[in-house]
């Protein structure tokens, strides 16, 4: 399903100076991966954006925060903020690494989060992202 449309995905993150600088080219790489190869149409008629906002903040720290998801239906929005599993781990990650961490991290906000929303095919869309992912080598 090629084509950009009204949709927004939104790859964004929250993290702490230990995390490796290359961290904003892969919300780009991310956001150019799924605004090319997906359509927003094939699975809402009811949001515009959706948004990933994976966190990786040393939970020890005082700046770390909850999963959160917020709907912002007066915008057509939908937000997940969500934890990287193992901070440790991302934080020495490779970029290929870190790629699939945050890949598979959005597998599971689908899964956590959209599977609750009416009028969102999330089962779709899961399926969609993940061959995605799997034809781009992430996972």
């Amino acid at each position: 399903m090629i084509g950009t449309s009204k949709f927004n995905f939104v790859f964004s993150a929250m993290t702490d100076m230990n995390i490796k600088s290359y961290t904003p080219y892969i919300c780009g790489e991310l956001d150019k991966l799924f605004i090319n190869n997906l359509l927003m149409k094939n699975y809402t008629k009811s949001q515009t954006e959706l948004a990933l906002i994976f966190m990786a903040i040393a939970p020890s720290t005082h700046s770390f925060r909850p999963d959160r998801k917020f709907n912002r239906r007066k915008f057509k929005s939908f937000d997940m903020y969500m934890n990287v599993p193992d901070y440790d781990k991302f934080r020495t990650a490779t970029k290929p690494e870190a790629k699939k961490i945050i890949a598979e991290l959005y597998l599971t906000g689908i899964k956590k989060y959209l599977s609750k929303q009416k009028d969102f095919n999330h089962e779709l869309f899961y399926k969609d992202v993940k061959e995605l992912f799997v034809k781009e080598g992430i996972i």
